[in-house]
C-alpha cells in the first residue's frame, strides 16, 4: 500500500480473507511469502481496511473501501412466473454484490435483495443487467422497488447464538 492506496496485491489479500482464505493460502495463491502477507494484512488493519474480529479473522471496513451504496430492492414476481423463483435466487446467488437474499411471506413482495454498490454508477448499471436478465430469461415481475441507504449506522452480523 503506498499512501493510503490499494493496490491489487492489497486488493487480491482482502477479497482472500473475506472469502476465508488463511494468509498462508494467500500467500500460495498470490506468489508472495507468508511474512509480505502479514505484513501487508498488518498495515490494511492500521489503515482500517480490515477490521480484525479475532485471531486470523476480518471483516472488511466497507465505508473505508469504497463499497458504502447499499440498497434493499423488492420484487413482486408475476403469477405466471412465481413457480421459477428458484430460478432467480440461484442467479442472484451467484453475484457477488449481492451480500442476502430473503424469501417472503406474508408480503406483497416474493424477494428481498441487500446488495452493495460502490456507488450510483454502479447501481444503475447492475440493475440495468437484472433487468435485462428477467426480460432474457422470460420472468416477468409487476413490481421492482429499490431503497437506498444514504448512511449506515451498524453493519455487524449476529454473533450471540442463545
Amino acid at each position: 500500500m503506498r499512501k493510503g492506496q490499494l493496490d491489487d496485491i492489497d486488493k487480491a489479500i482482502i477479497e482472500n480473507i473475506l472469502r476465508g482464505k488463511t494468509q498462508s493460502e494467500i500467500a500460495d495463491m498470490l506468489g508472495i511469502t507468508l511474512r509480505t502477507v502479514q505484513n501487508r494484512v498488518r498495515t490494511l488493519e492500521e489503515s482500517e481496511y480490515l477490521i480484525k474480529i479475532k485471531e486470523g479473522y476480518w471483516k472488511a471496513n466497507y465505508q473505508k473501501l469504497g463499497l458504502s451504496t447499499l440498497t434493499v430492492t423488492f420484487i413482486d414476481l408475476d403469477i405466471e412466473s412465481k413457480p421459477r423463483i428458484d430460478e432467480v435466487i440461484e442467479h442472484f446467488k451467484k453475484l457477488d454484490f449481492v451480500e442476502n437474499i430473503l424469501e417472503l411471506v406474508g408480503s406483497a413482495y416474493d424477494l428481498c435483495l441487500i446488495v452493495r454498490y460502490k456507488d450510483i454508477s454502479e447501481f444503475n448499471e447492475q440493475r440495468r443487467k437484472f433487468m435485462e436478465w428477467f426480460v432474457k430469461n422470460g420472468i416477468r415481475i409487476n413490481h421492482l422497488t429499490t431503497y437506498i441507504s444514504s448512511k449506515s449506522h451498524k453493519d455487524h452480523r449476529r454473533t450471540i447464538l442463545d
